[in-house]
């Protein structure tokens, strides 16, 4: 695969394999994951421009008390530039580490398309979102795999990989941000796991099913519980990628995910 305009040709060519699904927050900027749920990378929250915000404050209000068109109001403009700048490399130094490395050992990425500016409107999340730089992470790691031969996929928004279980394929109509830990509603399951790491391995089964690499490509069966496979080991995709798509309700405005409204919802 050639190198991106700008960019030279890279030693290392990556063979199209097992894919690696991530999943973005803000308790961790990025958890890594297999399909079987094996965390391979962490990347921890950015508190950039959180650990500068008295500073930031403090010239901001500078700022507003300086006479318009003054030359005191353009050092006080100069010095909150300087201090977004500070934090903006700060930042953008952790996600060029964490991408180089992610995409040079890893030929293929998953990530989750993410509606950033709707859940911006939570004002109780919208400065620690902001704070994680999301887009330019999924921007760093679309041409850094491509540089490596690699791929970085994007699953649609509507796929609830944080609502789904990555063991059986169950579906639970809601999980709060409260809830840390997944704990899939069906009895017969009984899976847990950190909610993080359950949707990074949705989102690495959604990748390997797109590529044609997951076995459910070719071997037809139910991965639900109480299905013909029941008691066989399953990949983590099936139910929700290759059967029809199910319709699930509108989400609450305390309710993780992004879930596809009914027909017929105003």
């Amino acid at each position: 695969m050639p190198a991106p305009p700008g960019f030279p040709p890279s030693s290392t060519s990556h063979r199209l394999g097992p894919s690696s699904g991530l999943d973005r927050g803000v308790k961790t900027a990025a958890v890594v994951a297999d399909v079987h749920g094996q965390v391979v990378a962490e990347l921890p929250a950015s508190r950039a421009l959180r650990d500068r915000l008295r500073q930031v404050q403090h010239l901001q209000r500078a700022v507003s008390r300086s006479k318009r068109g003054s030359r005191n109001r353009r050092k006080a403009v100069a010095r909150l530039g300087r201090a977004h700048a500070t934090a903006a490399a700060v930042r953008a130094d952790a996600l060029h580490t964490f991408t180089a490395t992610l995409a040079l050992e890893h030929g293929v990425v998953v990530v989750e398309d993410l509606a950033t500016k709707n859940l911006m409107a939570n004002r109780s999340l919208a400065a620690a979102i902001g704070d994680q730089g999301w887009a330019e992470l999924a921007r760093q790691l679309a041409y850094k795999t491509t540089r490596h031969g690699g791929r970085c996929l994007v699953a649609d928004r509507w796929f609830a990989s944080s609502k789904t279980c990555s063991a059986c394929g169950a579906v639970r109509p809601e999980l709060t941000l409260a809830e840390r830990t997944y704990r899939c509603g069906e009895d017969s399951c009984g899976y847990t796991a950190d909610r993080d790491v359950n949707a990074a391995a949705n989102l690495a089964a959604w990748g390997e099913h797109t590529l044609g690499l997951c076995p459910c490509v070719t071997q037809a069966g139910d991965r639900h519980p109480g299905g013909p496979t029941v008691g066989v080991s399953r990949h983590a995709c099936g139910g929700w990628v290759s059967g029809p798509a199910a319709q699930a309700g509108p989400v609450l405005p305390a309710e993780a995910g992004t879930s596809r409204p009914r027909l017929g919802v105003a």
